[in-house]
C-alpha cells in the first residue's frame, strides 16, 4: 500500500447542476482507484447517497446540515479521517458538497480538514449551461464557486445555446481565468484529468476570507427544505399534477426516490426537479421496501402548505389499476 497522501476532490455546483450525476460517472469511470465518498444533502433525507449508482462500499453521509459550517461540528474532519489512516484502501476520496454550500467557507473548510494523510487534489465546480442564470441566487452562487474552482464543468450544453454557453464560458473566464473548462452532456468528462490532478495551490485567504465564521449570513440560512417520506404508494395523476401545477416557482430543486405501486408496475422512479424542469426515471428495488423520499428546496414558499400538498398523493385506492394508465410526468412547470 502507498505510503502517500490520499488525494481529495470536491465537488460543488448549485442545486440540480449535476454533481451527483459528474459523481456517478467518476464512479463508474475510476481508472481501478477505489474511491471514498463523502456526501453532504440539505435536509434530513440524504437523497444524493440515495442516487449514487456507481460500485463503491465506503459511502459515508454528512445529513441536516451544511458542509461549509463543519469547521464547527467537526464532521467533514471526522469522515474524510475514516478513510485516510496509515494503511487504508482507499486511493481517492470524492466529497460531493450540498449545492447551498458556501463556496469560501467550503473551501477553507476542506483546507482545514486536510491531514498529513490527504492532499486536496482539487475543486470542481459543475454548472448548469441552461439555468445557471435562472435566477439572481443561483447566478450569484455560481459565480463564487467559479471563483474558488480549479475545474469547471459546463454541463447540460445539450440544454443551452451556443450563444448561451458562450456567455457562461466568458463569465468563467472574466471571474478565474485559472480555471480549466470542460463541456458536458450528463456530466461525461475526461477522468484522466480529473482524478490525480494534483493542482490545487492552496491560495493565500484573501482579507475577505479571514473574517469570522459566524458573522455573516449564508446562502443556504435564506433557503428551506422540506422532507416527505411515505410507505404508501403515490398515485400517478395526483402526482402528475403536483409536479405540473401545484410546486411553488420558488421551489428550485427538488429529488427523490418515489413508489407508485401496481399503477407504476412496481418500480423504483427517481425524482428530479430542476427550476422548471422535472424528469422521472425508473428502476427496480433491490432488497429494499418500496418507499416514497422527497426533498423539497426552495425560498419564500410554505413548507407546511407543500407538505400537505404532497402528502394529499397518497393513493388512496392503490389496487384499482387503470391499464391505460401511463408515467408521463414530463413537460415543464409554468
Amino acid at each position: 500500500m502507498s505510503t502517500d497522501p490520499i488525494p481529495v476532490l470536491a465537488l460543488t455546483g448549485f442545486l440540480g447542476s449535476g454533481k451527483t450525476t459528474l459523481m456517478n460517472y467518476l464512479l463508474e469511470h475510476n481508472q481501478g482507484l477505489k474511491i471514498g465518498v463523502v456526501v453532504n444533502d440539505y435536509g434530513d433525507i440524504n437523497i444524493d447517497s440515495q442516487l449514487i449508482e456507481g460500485q463503491t462500499d465506503a459511502t459515508l453521509e454528512l445529513t441536516n446540515g451544511c458542509i461549509c459550517c463543519s469547521m464547527d461540528s467537526m464532521e467533514l474532519d471526522e469522515a474524510i479521517g475514516q478513510f485516510a489512516y496509515p494503511g487504508s484502501p482507499i486511493d481517492y476520496i470524492v466529497i460531493e458538497a450540498s449545492g447551498l454550500a458556501e463556496p469560501a467557507d467550503l473551501a477553507r473548510s476542506l483546507r482545514a480538514a486536510m491531514t498529513p494523510q490527504t492532499h486536496l487534489d482539487s475543486i470542481v465546480a459543475v454548472v448548469d449551461a441552461a439555468n445557471w442564470h435562472h435566477n439572481a441566487d443561483t447566478a450569484a452562487t455560481v459565480r463564487q464557486q467559479i471563483e474558488h474552482s480549479d475545474f469547471v464543468v459546463i454541463n447540460k450544453t445539450d440544454l443551452a445555446s451556443e450563444s448561451e454557453v458562450g456567455t457562461l464560458k466568458a463569465l468563467i473566464t472574466s471571474v478565474n481565468n485559472r480555471a480549466r473548462l470542460f463541456m458536458a452532456v450528463n456530466a461525461a468528462v475526461d477522468v484522466d484529468l480529473l482524478l490525480g490532478s494534483r493542482i490545487h495551490n492552496f491560495p493565500t485567504l484573501s482579507a475577505t476570507d479571514n473574517h469570522d465564521h459566524d458573522s455573516h449570513s449564508h446562502l443556504h440560512e435564506q433557503f428551506a427544505s422540506v422532507s416527505f417520506t411515505s410507505a404508501k404508494p403515490l398515485d400517478p395523476v395526483a402526482l402528475q399534477a403536483f409536479v405540473n401545477q401545484q410546486i411553488p416557482t420558488t421551489v428550485y430543486r427538488a429529488k427523490g426516490i418515489i413508489n407508485l405501486g401496481a399503477k407504476g408496475h412496481n418500480r423504483k422512479y427517481r425524482f428530479q426537479l430542476v427550476g422548471k424542469r422535472a424528469e422521472l426515471t425508473w428502476a427496480e428495488w433491490v432488497d429494499e421496501p418500496p418507499r416514497t423520499e422527497l426533498v423539497f428546496i426552495g425560498r419564500n414558499f410554505d413548507p407546511e402548505a407543500l407538505h400537505r400538498r404532497v402528502a394529499a398523493c397518497i393513493d388512496p385506492q392503490p389496487e384499482a389499476v387503470n391499464p391505460a394508465q401511463r408515467i408521463t410526468i414530463s413537460r415543464h412547470r409554468q
